[in-house]
């Protein structure tokens, strides 16, 4: 594949170093350790940190391009980044600065991995009558108990960000350090795709959390503090890039056959459309264009997604349907963006989209 990569900030050799590794991490269901090594020594995880606890600061669109250059090259490397990355901004946006100072400095060096466990909070299980994951004031805390449904990185964390929920309806944020003797991780969900993620279950069984350990909270809607969540821009990025990929899969594909050229084209035109508006909202959040809103975006990048990689399959024929054929990869991988935060207005966009009867028919 040509260089079609946006960033600025990192050599682009890096994405087709984790490109070549990507293959071997869906098909073997590997952690990407060798990817994550790559960005850590490009001074990833030192982004968006500050100076002070050893980052580097971040132009606006910055992670915006590298996970839409991620996501064409390895969809496991860019989600298990962004689960990472959700766990970091939650501590450094927070205003407990002892809390800033012994996680930071580790985390922007890459010494230690953190993630996120926080679903039960927003999306996951709320419909139960009783929170999976309860709180209960102590003198020198809260004791945490109950069952986090999903947790990628789970086996490898250092760091884990979740949170409960107290009797009066009040939620928290909180860290725990990995391993620890109150968390039970479960085994690993054997998934249509993204299983090298190592998205798994853990039990907060009587974990006793300091003061000094809550990132957030006690409050009501505690998800709504800090930024990102159900339908987060980050996460239509991440889609957008996937399309992309497939939308790059079948423009190349159309270099040797002409007949899918038009599709082709139309299709590489909504891709560009879609990236150039993900890259406005991310420069100007407060842009009142209603077409240029979160759920619109990932609604789009939804859409596309899906109708992408299908069109990449037909393009490939028999041979993208063989396992291991970047198109039989990324065509699974759309399914995900169909279950990962996803609000409920992009999933009732999605089923309407399915619904339509052709309304064209092409003759032999």
């Amino acid at each position: 594949m040509h260089d079609y990569y946006l960033s600025t900030e990192i050599d682009h050799q890096i994405f087709t170093q984790i490109s070549a590794l990507a293959a071997q991490t869906d098909q073997k269901n590997l952690w990407p350790v060798d990817q994550l090594e790559i960005l850590k020594q490009a001074g990833v995880f030192a982004w968006d940190l500050p100076e002070e606890f050893g980052g580097t600061a971040c132009q606006t669109t910055q992670y915006t391009k590298l996970y839409l250059d991620l996501s064409v090259a390895c969809l496991s490397t860019a989600f298990v980044l962004s689960q990472r990355n959700a766990a970091v901004q939650r501590i450094a946006a927070c205003e407990n600065e002892e809390l800033k100072q012994k996680y930071l400095p580790s985390l922007a060096a890459g010494k230690i991995w953190a993630t996120v466990g926080i679903s039960h909070l927003s999306t996951s299980r709320q419909h139960l009558s009783k929170p999976s994951v309860t709180a209960e004031a102590t003198d020198s805390g809260y004791l945490i108990d109950g069952f986090v449904p999903w947790v990628t990185g789970v086996n490898h964390t250092d760091l884990l960000v979740t949170g409960g929920t107290l009797p009066d309806g009040r939620q928290l944020l909180t860290t725990a350090s990995c391993p620890n003797k109150s968390i039970a991780f479960g085994e690993i969900a054997d998934m249509l795709s993204l299983t090298s993620s190592s998205t798994g279950n853990l039990k907060l069984q009587g974990l006793q959390i300091s003061a000094d350990d809550v990132i957030a909270g006690p409050v009501e809607q505690v998800m709504k503090s800090g930024g990102g969540g159900t339908g987060s821009l980050t996460t239509s990025v991440i889609t957008a890039g996937v399309a992309r990929r497939a939308v790059l899969g079948l423009v190349e594909e159309a270099e040797k056959r002409i007949e899918l050229k038009s599709e082709a084209d139309q299709m590489q035109a909504e891709s560009q459309q879609l990236v150039n508006d993900l890259l406005i909202l991310e420069e100007n959040p407060s842009c009142d264009d209603s077409k240029l809103t979160p759920q619109s975006l990932r609604t789009r990048a939804n859409s596309l997604v899906l109708r992408a990689a299908q069109a990449y399959l037909t393009a490939t024929k028999g041979s993208g349907f063989l396992k291991g054929h970047p198109a039989e990869r990324t065509i699974r991988e759309a399914m995900f963006f169909l279950v990962w935060s996803c609000p409920a207005a992009v999933a009732q966009s999605a089923m309407k989209e399915f619904a339509c009867s052709p309304t064209f028919l092409v003759e032999s």
